[in-house]
């Protein structure tokens, strides 16, 4: 499953693509890609979770931290 990208509020720029499926034990995880400008900058990997609800949630907060880091920090 693919949860839209504009639910992790990301700043202007910044896009993610997001897709979790289900294990074979019945929980679920999968990877966020975050891009700048149409270009990947990382991809999260998100560890199993109970719920798909629970897995979109940890990526929404890690992509969020990762972003805030990234805009924070020095390049180059």
């Amino acid at each position: 499953m693919q949860a839209p990208s504009h639910a992790f509020e990301l700043p202007d720029g910044w896009t993610a693509d997001f897709e979790i499926v289900r294990t074979l034990h019945g929980s679920y995880a999968g990877v966020a890609k975050l891009s700048l400008s149409g270009v990947q900058k990382c991809a999260l990997v998100i560890t199993q979770q109970l719920t798909w609800d629970g897995a979109f949630e940890r990526a929404r907060i890690r992509a969020y931290h990762f972003v805030r880091e990234w805009v924070s920090g020095p390049r180059g």
